[in-house]
């Protein structure tokens, strides 16, 4: 009988494979290191074949690795998907595990998120932040949340928010007694300008209030980024600069007064968030209610969107 590889052994590989690490591969699988190193070290005596490269200290998949990898991810994945669906027709509650980066989730989904679970009380919703589930790479994840540009290809998707970025400073670093009188020109030239992951968000916002040529670009580069859009919030309260934000980040804290908008314009960002879920499977019943719910969410968000 031909060689077949234990469940056990295809979820180290893609644990390790994501993570590029047997510890925090067995840390996700709640496995020791050692067990994690022999379910893979037996698995290439069996195949014959090198899996991962394990030099500089980390974990590289092969390319047979990689190959082995991506076509036995499908069949865990559909595993995981067949064991869900007979599971969540028992007595007992449905399911259903997304994933979304921390900002998005703290500052806009989770003080919305009580209402899908009041019109929902069969699902159990589980949320994980996207860098510990790595998208949906992870067969435990049943969709993502994604900042991304475009429809992703071979997915299902959804906006759920649309971002439009204005510059905000902190009401004590506009009573600085050098800035008080500055204009907005004089002002973006004289504190350092935050910047964000949407890395190309003040050259564009520059260029639509017609700023682009008063502001050199070097002050651009000499700003301090921070990878999170909640870290550059702080940043802002704090004094330490004007920074670009969308609104879903900015709105509350400008209406308790931490936080001043410092112009209308506001530059459409060519990233949203948008759901994302496998295409090739039909939603289950979880699922399908999560993708209407924030369907709903973001149509009611396009005040946002308008800026207002």
């Amino acid at each position: 009988m031909q060689f077949l590889p234990t469940t056990t052994a295809l979820r180290c590989l893609d644990a390790s494979a994501r993570w590029g690490s047997f510890t925090r591969a067995a840390k996700e699988l709640h496995l020791t290191q050692s067990a994690v190193s022999n379910q893979i070290l037996n698995l290439e005596r069996q195949l014959g074949a090198t899996l991962f490269d394990r030099e500089h200290g980390r974990l590289e998949l092969t390319p047979a690795g990689r190959l082995f990898w991506e076509e036995t991810l499908v069949a865990l994945q559909q595993l995981t998907k067949a064991t869900r669906h007979i599971t969540d027709k028992s007595d007992g509650p449905a399911t259903l595990t997304v994933s979304a980066p921390s900002s998005f989730s703290n500052l806009w989904l989770m003080p919305r998120i009580a209402e899908f679970v009041r019109q929902n009380p069969d699902i159990t919703l589980n949320l994980l932040d996207r860098s510990d589930a790595r998208g949906l790479l992870s067969a435990q994840v049943d969709a993502a949340i994604e900042l991304c540009e475009t429809h992703p290809t071979g997915m299902s998707s959804l906006c759920v928010l649309s971002l439009v970025y204005r510059p905000y400073a902190s009401p004590a670093l506009l009573r600085r007694p050098d800035l008080a009188k500055e204009g907005l020109p004089g002002l973006l030239k004289s504190v350092p300008l935050i910047r964000t992951s949407m890395a190309n968000a003040w050259e564009c916002w520059l260029r639509l209030a017609s700023l682009d040529e008063e502001i050199e670009p070097g002050l651009l580069a000499k700003g301090p980024a921070y990878a999170q859009a909640s870290l550059a919030l702080t940043a802002v309260i704090s004094g330490m600069g004007v920074a670009l934000l969308p609104g879903y980040v900015a709105d509350e804290y400008r209406k308790e007064g931490a936080i001043v908008l410092l112009s209308s314009i506001g530059w459409l960002s060519n990233r949203s968030y948008r759901l994302q879920w496998n295409s090739d499977a039909t939603p289950k019943p979880g699922l399908r209610s999560f993708i209407e719910w924030a369907e709903s969410i973001a149509v009611s968000e396009l005040d946002l969107l308008a800026g207002k």
